[in-house]
């Protein structure tokens, strides 16, 4: 089924919490809608290490209730984001954590940390540099007749939108896809380093929120996504939450 939601109103372009205005809300339903908020939406959002979710915080008062977050990956996962290549990290040394189901990592990095995510996962630590933009690797031999070095090759390295690996090619004859050429590389599959996929929104926070007025008893109609200056900009849309 469905979640439940209601409309939103962005007050900011990096909000850290979402508020429910309810007019004469008791501090004390405030506060237990507040504290519901909180569990539905660690029950509700993706978890590794867990440390987002111990992140969010309840907020309430007289008159409102909502979710606190001190981290950006909270919202960017709430509201998905769109692929991009990560330019940023050009010549940098990033730690990555992967996978490790058969132990094969553990083995080949013996001293990286282990951790175990929140759903059950092992995963290694381990680390990569992302060359730096433009630059490339070029390999050299000696000419045994002539002695002199010769370039024999000469391709991108790995740096923010190099070109991707070919893991996909067609097959040799007679298993070639018929009008294809045998080897050639399959459509879809060239991408580019260092390329982030983007999130799908998940929309957690507002489910959360609604689910939680509701649980009180409340109708819930907005909820606004805002910072700590939250106060005046609500009441320029006409609420009073005292």
């Amino acid at each position: 089924m469905p979640q439940a939601e209601v409309p939103e109103v962005h007050l900011v372009e990096r909000p850290d919490r979402m508020i429910m205005v309810e007019p004469g809300l008791p501090p004390g339903r405030a506060r237990a809608a507040a504290r519901d908020a909180v569990r539905m939406t660690r029950r509700r959002m993706p978890k590794l290490s867990g440390a987002a979710a111990r992140g969010l915080q309840p907020l309430y008062g007289k008159g409102y209730f909502g979710v606190q977050w001190d981290t950006p990956v909270v919202w960017y996962q709430d509201h998905g984001t769109k692929p991009f290549t990560m330019r940023s990290l050009a010549g940098k040394v990033i730690p990555m954590w992967i996978d490790d189901p058969t132990g094969v990592e553990r083995k080949n990095h013996p001293k990286s940390k282990v951790r175990t995510t929140e759903s059950g996962k092992i995963q290694v630590l381990i680390f990569r540099r992302a060359a730096k933009i433009g630059q490339r690797k070029k390999i050299y031999r000696r000419d045994p007749k002539t002695g002199l070095r010769v370039l024999i090759s000469d391709k991108p390295m790995h740096y923010p939108g190099a070109p991707g690996r070919i893991g996909w090619r067609e097959a040799k004859r007679p298993w070639t896809t018929p009008g294809k050429t045998p080897g050639a590389v399959h459509s879809g599959n060239i991408g580019v380093w260092w390329r982030h996929p983007g999130l799908t929104p998940r929309s957690f926070l507002n489910a959360s929120m609604t689910a939680a007025a509701q649980k009180s008893g409340l109708l819930p109609v907005r909820v606004y996504v805002a910072d700590k200056g939250w106060r005046n900009s609500v009441r320029l849309h006409g609420e009073d939450f005292k």
